[in-house]
This record gives C-alpha cells, structure tokens and sequence, in this order.
C-alpha cells in the first residue's frame, strides 16, 4: 500500500510539472523573442469559448496582432493540471478568461467572456502598451507556490466550495497588509467584500486598481458601494438624496469608472428601489456609458414588458445613440440597429448599420450581409 501511495504521489508530481513546463516554455519563449504569453483559458462544453475557435482566433486580423507581439498557450482549465495553478494564481470568474503575461510570469492584463474580433485587438494592443511601459498587476504572484495562498482559497479556486462570510471575517480580521500580493484574492474570486474591505478599497481605490485590475476588481467595489447606498437610501428616498449618496463618492474614483459605477447605482435605486424605468432611461442619458450587457439586459426587460412605445421607446434610443460608436461590440451594434428598426426609425437603423459594416471592415470581419440589410433599408 505504501509503495502504491508512493507511486501515485510520483505520478502527480509529474503530472504537475509537465503542465508546468508547457507554461515556462511559452514564457522562455516569449522572453526570447520579446513577446508577452496571450493565455486562453477554457473549458470543453463552454459555448463562448467554443465561439472564440470558430469565430475569431481564425480572423486574419486577430492571427497577425497573436503573431507579431504573442506566444498562445491554451489550457482547459477543468482537464489539465495547469488548470489548477491558474485558477488559484489569477481570477477566472467567467469563460473564456484571457491572461496576459510579461516574460517573467507577471500579469499584465486579463479580461474575461466573449470577445469579437475587434474587442479582442483592442485588449491586446491595450495589454502591449501597458508591458511595454513596464507596468503589471503586483497583486498575483508571478510563480506559483500553493503555500502562499489560504487554504480556504486554494480550495474555493480549484472546487468553487469553501468560502463563506465566516473564514472571509477571519481572514479580513487577522491581514496585516491589505495591499499585499495575494491578499484580497479570496474576496476577488467570491465577488463579495465586506466591511473592512470595503472601507480599504473604497478608500484608496486606484492602488487597488492597479494590483488586480478594474475589471477583476469591479464587482467586489459594486458590492461596496451598493452596500452604501442602501445604507443611506431607501425607495421613499428623493433624486436629491440619491445625487447627495453620489457625491460623496464621485472623486473616489477616475471618471470613466465612476460612469460605470453610476450604472450599477442608477439601476439599483431607480429601477430596483423606485421602480421608475423612465426616470433611470433619463439618468443614464445624462451619464452615458456602455459597460457589460446593461443596455442589451434592459432592452430585452422592456420589450418582454411591451413597454417600447411612445416616450419610452424614445428614451431607450436616445440612450443607445448616446452610447453606442463603432468601437462598441458587433452585437451591441447589432442589438441597436435592431431596435432602431424595431421602434420605427429607419435613420437610427441604417446609422447602426453603416456603423457594422465600419468596424467589421476595420477588423476584416464578414460584411457582405450587413451592406445587403443597409441597401435593403436604404430603398
């Protein structure tokens, strides 16, 4: 029995650091020829990243920006033992994850879920300005060494179970230094924060920032601030409460992410709490911002309701012109032409439509349709 255990424990060992050294050879390579390592991570039966391989990993614009600054390293995350090591060294709250990585193992940048095309060119140019400026994410660990994580935290990272309000208290209550590398993984691989949390981050956001990233750090502050607000409002609260909630944590923040944590804030107190669809339509005109699938989600709510008549469907138009440009998505696009066409406007929908067929040819993505729809609408 010793002798089995012994063979088995040498089998996993090996294992371990086979999936290892495919990683340190793109990141030799890399560092050889002055690249960063572009890792995907996956897993098989995930329908957007299935959607990536078919889509846009073979889009001539995508391989030539992979090519010229970009080792690949794919890794299922569910069947190789790499799998393990990365998602306890890094967040991956969605699929597929993109991880980029300097030559010496450190994360530079990370963006996770479907990307087209354009999307993903814009992340990777966004990620070799950043290396090449030397900068990186300090708050992960650039090797792997499970000893320097919590065990409650390897667990949740490799098995999703083990994390709870409880064991977050007790780690939050005995952290020396919150700013430590690793030290708020647990709490950025849960989504949640809590009270000492909150106050750290609230309080010194763009150094947190910059050690994990905004977008891996963004749902930990919408649970901060959410939290706040309904501290200090209420459905029976007035627009001149909630504007006075919203100063006292605007210059927290740099604009373009006090836009998106306006979204989330507006949503929540106007919709949630007032349940006052048009006055959050008016709100978000006049703070306009285009942040995950608010505007879609929104959309899809108000058609299921039959609410896009008259001065609503108005509202919900103005609200998609003031947001979406030929660097939105391709479906964001897509969605608002459709519902320029759905409402009525014909100027709206050809407007979008021009606006595809601009960036799938700036990203040599298929555009024969788009142009066939917009001579159609243009009879």
């Amino acid at each position: 029995m010793k002798k089995l255990t012994i063979i088995l424990i040498a089998l996993l060992t090996s294992q371990l650091c086979f999936a290892q050294s495919e990683l340190d050879k793109a990141l030799i390579k890399a560092e050889k020829e002055n690249k960063l390592v572009f890792v995907d991570t996956y897993f098989t039966g995930c329908i957007p990243c299935e959607q990536m391989d078919r889509e846009v990993f073979p889009n001539t614009a995508v391989s030539k920006t992979l090519a010229k600054n970009f080792v690949m390293l794919k890794v299922n995350v569910f069947t190789e033992k790499l799998g393990d090591t990365i998602k306890t060294q890094h967040i991956l709250n969605g699929f597929p994850t993109f991880l980029v990585l300097n030559g010496a193992g450190n994360l530079v940048a990370s963006v996770a879920g479907f990307k087209d095309p354009g999307d993903l060119i814009t992340f990777l140019n966004f990620a070799k300005s950043k290396a090449d400026k030397g900068l990186i994410h300090a708050g992960y660990s650039a090797t792997y060494n499970e000893k320097n994580y919590p065990a409650f935290y390897v667990e949740f990272a490799k098995t999703r179970k083990g994390i709870n309000a409880a064991n977050l208290k007790e780690y939050s209550d005995a952290l020396k230094d919150f700013k430590a590398t690793n030290s708020l993984l647990p709490f950025l691989i849960a989504r949640t924060t809590n009270e000492k949390v909150s106050e750290q981050i609230l309080k010194d956001y763009d150094t947190y920032a910059s050690l994990y990233g905004e977008e891996v750090l963004q749902p930990v502050v919408d649970k901060a601030l959410l939290s706040k607000l309904q501290a200090n409002v209420n459905s029976s609260s007035s627009n001149n409460d909630f504007e006075t909630f919203l100063s006292s944590y605007k210059g927290k923040f740099p604009a373009d992410r006090w836009k998106i944590n306006l979204q989330t804030l507006g949503s929540k107190f106007y919709l949630e709490m007032k349940k006052d669809t048009a006055a959050y339509l008016g709100f978000a005109i006049k703070n306009p911002v285009l942040y995950q699938y608010h505007f879609t989600a929104l959309a899809n709510t108000m058609i299921a309701k039959k609410q896009l008549n008259g001065a609503m469907g108005t509202l919900l138009l103005q609200w998609a012109n003031a947001i979406v440009d030929e660097n939105s998505s391709m479906e964001i696009i897509k969605n608002a032409a459709s519902l320029n066409k759905q409402l009525g406007n014909n100027l709206g929908y050809q407007k979008m439509m021009q606006l595809a067929i601009n960036r799938a040819k700036k990203y040599e993505m298929p555009y024969q349709e788009l142009e066939a729809s917009l001579k159609a609408a243009s009879k």
